[in-house]
């Protein structure tokens, strides 16, 4: 009977451990939940607003339709960005709206491209502590900073707070993220964002241009400032001058001045 017990303490035993065992090898299998990684290029629920933010306000990184980088305080077409992980901790940054890359040169000054080159558009990705993201060239080391400010990224070294960055979920609808193609581009179904492609337009060799050729009708204001931006072109489009911001003064008005 003892030698019975034994052995079935040794069974239980022994399938307690391979239980343990099993389970951390399902942990280890676990996925990495970074939303950089994985294989759906394009997938909409990837789709994200580059937030940081300054002592008095947020702003948010933005790609304008003639390739200008710049802050905008307003989240709209041109701030949603797509994520894209080339290795674990290397990320390319796409402008949805623009179809143009995040890229930066050697002095750390910020363009875009239309072709995802290697040594100025991918950027190393580092998720700090403080659940902030950062961003740092893989060719320089500079940080992305949406101030202007140089600063090589050096762990456990102070870093600019507008060079921390969230990932809010997008909040644009996806019928507006559609861009459109230049009738004369042939696009590559194996290469739709153009990885590969050999035609670039890089955005240092273009004026910068006013982007009201274009403006995101549907951007996002603050309350009480959902205002029209609708500009007549032409007289004829106000026949009537109804949307004009100073109406002429009454016939009334006018006699009495001018008696």
């Amino acid at each position: 009977m003892e030698i019975t017990k034994t052995s079935g303490m040794r069974n239980a035993v022994l399938v307690l451990l391979l239980a343990v065992l099993q389970g951390f090898r399902q942990v280890d299998a676990l996925p990495n939940p970074s939303p950089l990684l994985g294989s759906n290029w394009g997938n909409p629920r990837r789709y994200v607003h580059l937030q940081t933010s300054s002592d008095v306000n947020n702003f948010y990184l933005e790609i304008s339709l003639n390739g200008h980088v710049s802050k905008t305080t307003l989240r709209s077409s041109y701030s949603v960005m797509l994520l894209k992980a080339e290795t674990r901790e290397r990320v390319a940054i796409l402008g949805v709206k623009s179809n143009r890359y995040l890229c930066m040169d050697a002095l750390g000054n910020p363009f875009s491209s239309t072709v995802c080159l290697k040594e100025d558009c991918l950027f190393n990705h580092k998720l700090l502590e403080n659940h902030r993201n950062v961003y740092y060239s893989c060719r320089t080391g500079i940080l992305l900073n949406l101030e202007g400010i140089k600063q090589v990224y050096t762990v456990g070294q102070n870093l600019p707070q507008t060079s921390l960055f969230l990932s809010e979920k997008n909040t644009v609808p996806l019928e507006r993220l559609l861009h459109r193609e230049k009738r004369n581009r042939a696009v590559d179904p194996s290469d739709p964002y153009n990885m590969l492609g050999q035609t670039e337009e890089d955005s240092r060799a273009m004026p910068q241009l006013d982007d009201t050729l274009e403006v995101d009708q549907e951007a996002e204001l603050p309350e009480g400032r959902n205002i029209s931006r609708e500009t007549p072109q032409s007289p004829s489009d106000d026949p009537w001058n109804v949307h004009s911001l100073n109406p002429p003064p009454s016939p009334r008005i006018m006699n009495g001045m001018m008696g």
